[in-house]
């Protein structure tokens, strides 16, 4: 989308540090990576990503202005491309600069193993075979290896105790695919080393659901375990991306496609140490992005389906769904009728689950109890607070102040006495939980009304995709998401063609997360301090859709 602006040499300059800044570091930090541990890298890409936000910053604070006075502005603009200049730079550090690009062990080692080996594996036996397989080869158990993760409980445990109560792998598997899980394994060990290889035994196993198997296991089932192999299905997500972003430029315009890409790449929960060059771990943000933009583009149906299969890939995606779906609601209650749109994306929706689901039990090879399986699974991973999640329940949960008990003399109970502390301290809370429920419930009550309504152009304030987009907003306050799915908050920046300051929302979102983790590191204060962060972009996205006179849409969105 243009947007109005005319070059003049004083307003250039004001994104020219930035960028410039931009481009000082991204050689000094290539250079440095072969030298650097990836911690350090790390770190200097968070930094990096602060300059690339404040870079954004100004740039889209000037094109505001030039709009705000009505000046127009051609598509080769100065500003335009330090804008896509920015942009390339975002995406590129959320990659490591494509230098310090390898492979990330832990997650090839769950989605890569966990989904080629699923119909024997399951959600429970990744770890246990996994040594079993080991001893099986004859080879030695790595003197460290003192605690293994029990994937049903999600309770770190002496690896002796569950070694002793699981069952023999080597009964569950044919004696071929037995014989090519144990060369993986061993590939996989020898390609980690036994310092990392313990630690992914100490994680928490395989929890995709069946969805994402059904398009998974097919890839792992047909690529070998190679470094080449890994590496293509490693850029399986670079290609999603810049598809994802392709898309929002060509159905909302430049603008709002920078908008995302920066959104991205400068933020610091998204970055490369959590899922860079990992498999297949953007299909849900694909999926949501792309059914936003056939929304928008008319196309009911096949938005429909992707928002379903981005729910019964990662679930909490469900929230984008809710959002058309007050949406229409609030529009029945107003015109006792329901639009053809909405029907159309309610059938594209259905079919698409019955499809997916069909599918993806026939894959997972387990029959439908692996869906039994997904649930159980699931209540596992609900029955703690990861130290890396976001969410209201998180913020409220932290609290600096130690447990009076102590923290116990070894990891596995300190995790036990930290995650019942976090719930004592949720539970002494509930009035300040019930309370920002109240706010965001009213807020989103509101933002659903008004939107069903019709705006001066004759066309619903809220446009179905707008709607759609709004379920972004829904996330923190409905669940408690991992910071790397941070990713759905770049719903916000197709919302910012009409609504701007979402879009300067986003970006100080962005680069308040960037900061927090520059300042704080992984510890939990950086999450807690960032769930605070997320929960105020939400409340002010609502707000904004809710009170804010929206600017006329451009064609071709005037009547989406």
């Amino acid at each position: 989308m243009a947007i109005g602006w005319r070059p003049s040499s004083g307003r250039i300059l004001l994104g020219v540090p930035a960028v410039a800044a931009s481009a000082i570091a991204i050689p000094a930090v290539a250079s440095a990576a072969g030298a650097w541990s990836a911690d350090q890298v790390d770190r200097s890409l968070l930094e990096l990503r602060v300059v690339l936000a404040t870079a954004a910053l100004l740039l889209f604070g000037a094109g505001w202005l030039r709009r705000r006075r009505g000046v127009s502005e051609a598509r080769g603009s100065a500003r335009r491309v330090m804008l896509g200049l920015v942009a390339g730079a975002a995406i590129a550090a959320n990659f490591n600069l494509f230098v310090w690009t390898g492979l990330h062990r832990h997650e090839f080692y769950h989605y890569y193993l966990g989904s080629k080996f699923f119909p024997e594996l399951g959600y429970f036996g990744l770890y246990v075979c996994s040594v079993q397989a080991v001893q099986d080869g004859g080879g030695a158990l790595p003197p460290d290896l003192a605690e293994l993760t029990d994937l049903r409980s999600k309770e770190r445990m002496p690896a002796s105790q569950v070694l002793a109560s699981a069952p023999r792998c080597r009964d569950q598997f044919e004696p071929a695919r037995w014989d090519a899980f144990r060369s993986d394994v061993a590939r996989f060990r020898a390609w980690m080393g036994d310092g990392v290889w313990v630690g992914v035994l100490r994680d928490h196993g395989y929890n995709p659901s069946p969805a994402w198997t059904l398009f998974g296991r097919p890839l792992a089932s047909v690529v070998p375990p190679s470094p080449e192999g890994l590496w293509l299905l490693a850029r399986i997500d670079l290609l999603l991306l810049l598809a994802t972003f392709g898309a929002l430029a060509w159905v909302f315009g430049f603008e709002a496609a920078c908008l995302a890409a920066i959104a991205w790449g400068s933020c610091g929960h998204t970055r490369y140490q959590w899922t860079g060059d990992a498999f297949l771990r953007q299909l849900w943000l694909a999926a949501v992005l792309g059914g936003i933009a056939l929304l928008a583009k008319g196309r009911a149906a096949a938005a429909g389906a992707l928002l379903a299969i981005a729910t019964l890939e990662r679930v909490f995606p469900g929230a984008f769904l809710l959002g058309i779906g007050l949406r229409e609601v609030c529009h029945w209650l107003r015109a006792r009728r329901v639009t053809p749109e909405f029907v159309r994306f309610v059938a594209g929706a259905g079919v698409a689950a019955v499809l997916v689901v069909a599918a993806a039990t026939a894959v997972a090879g387990r029959g439908v109890a692996v869906w039994r399986e997904f649930a159980e699974n699931t209540r596992g991973m609900l029955s703690f607070t990861p130290r890396n999640a976001l969410g209201l329940e998180y913020a409220l949960s932290f609290t600096r102040v130690p447990p009076p008990e102590g923290l116990g003399e070894t990891p596995t109970e300190r995790q036990s006495i930290v995650q019942d502390y976090r719930r004592r301290t949720l539970a002494s809370r509930r009035v300040w939980q019930v309370g920002a429920l109240a706010l965001f419930g009213s807020l989103l009550a509101v933002a659903a009304w008004r939107g069903a309504g019709r705006g001066p152009d004759g066309a619903p304030r809220l446009r179905a995709w707008e709607a759609a987009a709004m379920g972004c907003a829904i996330v923190p306050f409905a669940t408690m998401p991992g910071s790397y799915y941070v990713g759905f908050v770049l719903a916000g920046a197709p919302l910012a063609i009409r609504w701007p300051r979402i879009g300067f929302a986003l970006l100080l979102a962005c680069l308040g997360w960037s900061i927090t983790l520059v300042a704080f590191g992984s510890r939990a204060i950086a999450f807690a301090s960032s769930s605070w962060i997320l929960l105020a972009y939400a409340l002010w996205l609502l707000a904004e859709l809710a009170f804010a006179q929206p600017r006329p849409a451009p064609d071709p969105l005037s009547r989406r």
